[in-house]
C-alpha cells in the first residue's frame, strides 16, 4: 500500500505541470526517504510551487506565489506511522532597485502547516525575508538577507549570503543561499548539467486536536548530486540521490515553545519532546521547473 501511494504521489506532482503551465513559472518535485537497517522511519515527500508575476514598472516589480507542500510519515511503531501533514500558503514579494547594482527584495507568506483533520488558528504560520543582492559584473553577484518565520517552536531568524558566480566560459556555475541552499555544477551545454548540491530544512506542523494539538517538529539536512536536463521549450527536470546525515524528528506539547532559534537551534530552555526519531539515510528526488521567465 505504501508503495502505491508513493507512486501515486508522483504521478499527481508530474502531472500538475500540466495544470499549471499558464503559471509565470511551476516548480513540482518528489522526495523519498526509505527506511535504513534497524530504523523503521520512511518519509516521502512533495512541494509545489507557482510564481506569478503581477506587474512591472521600471526597476519595481510584484510577483505573488502559491505554495503546497507534503509530507507522509511511516513508521510500524510509533503515533507517526501513516501521518500525512500538509502545508499551503500564498507569498508576495516586492522588487526595487537600490542603487544601479543593487535591488533589494522584500517577501511575506502567510501559510498553514497541519494534519489538516481540522483546520484552525492554530495551525497558522508566517514567513518574511528581506534580501539584497549586489551584481558586481556579468559574472559574479552577490548578497545579504535575513528570513523570520513564527514557528509552532517559537520565532526563528535564519541571517543568508547569496552567492552566484559563473566563470567565463559558462560551464562552471556556483551558486545558492548559503548556509542551506549552496551547489556547483557543470554545465556541458545549454541543454544539460549535473553537479553537487548541500541543502537544509526546518518545519513545524501542528498535529490534530485528538493529538493535543502538538506540533511536529522536523529537520533535516543531506547532501548529494544531481543531473538537470532541458526536455523542451522552457521546460526542465532534475533527479539527484544523496544522503540525509542529520535527520531529526520530534513531536512536542503545544505549549513547549521558545523565544527564539537560529537555523532551528534553539538558544533558550531545550524540553524533552513527548516522541523523538533520529535518523540517517539515502534521500532521492525528481523534480520538474517550467521556467517562464528568468529571475533577477
Amino acid at each position: 500500500m505504501k508503495q502505491i501511494r508513493n507512486f501515486l504521489f508522483l504521478v499527481f506532482t508530474i502531472s500538475s505541470v500540466h495544470v499549471f503551465c499558464q503559471t509565470g513559472a511551476l516548480d513540482a518535485g518528489s522526495e523519498m526517504s526509505p527506511s535504513k537497517g534497524n530504523s523503521t522511519l520512511s518519509m516521502f515527500s512533495e512541494t509545489i510551487s507557482a510564481r506569478f508575476p503581477l506587474s512591472k514598472k521600471r526597476n519595481n516589480a510584484w510577483t505573488a506565489g502559491i505554495n503546497y507542500k507534503s509530507l507522509l510519515t511511516q513508521n510500524n511503531t510509533s503515533v507517526i506511522n501513516d501521518l500525512w501533514l500538509h502545508s499551503i500558503g500564498v507569498s508576495f514579494s516586492y522588487r526595487t532597485k537600490t542603487s544601479d547594482k543593487t535591488t533589494m527584495t522584500i517577501m511575506v507568506q502567510p501559510s498553514i502547516w497541519s494534519d489538516f483533520k481540522e483546520i484552525s488558528a492554530e495551525d497558522l504560520r508566517f514567513t518574511s525575508s528581506l534580501r539584497f543582492i549586489t551584481r558586481k559584473d556579468d559574472h559574479f553577484s552577490i548578497g545579504w538577507g535575513i528570513i523570520y518565520s513564527y514557528q509552532f517552536f517559537g520565532n526563528q531568524i535564519v541571517p543568508i549570503i547569496d552567492v552566484s558566480y559563473h566563470k567565463n566560459t559558462g560551464n562552471w556555475r556556483i551558486g545558492g543561499a548559503l548556509p542551506f541552499r549552496p551547489r556547483i555544477e557543470y554545465a556541458f551545454n545549454d541543454n544539460t548539467a549535473i553537479g553537487f548540491r548541500l541543502e537544509g530544512n526546518y518545519y513545524s506542523y501542528r498535529l490534530s486536536k485528538e493529538l493535543n494539538s502538538q506540533y511536529l517538529f522536523y529537520r533535516q539536512w543531506d547532501a548529494g548530486l544531481f543531473i538537470d536536463q532541458k526536455i523542451t521549450g522552457k521546460l526542465y527536470i532534475t533527479a539527484g540521490a544523496g544522503y540525509a546525515f542529520n535527520r531529526n524528528l520530534q513531536i512536542y506539547n503545544k505549549d513547549q515553545t521558545i523565544p527564539l532559534s537560529f537555523f532551528g537551534n534553539k538558544v533558550a530552555k531545550k524540553y524533552t519532546p513527548s516522541y523523538s526519531n533520529q535518523s540517517e539515510g539515502m534521500v532521492y528526488k525528481i523534480g520538474i521547473q517550467l521556467r517562464l521567465f528568468k529571475e533577477e
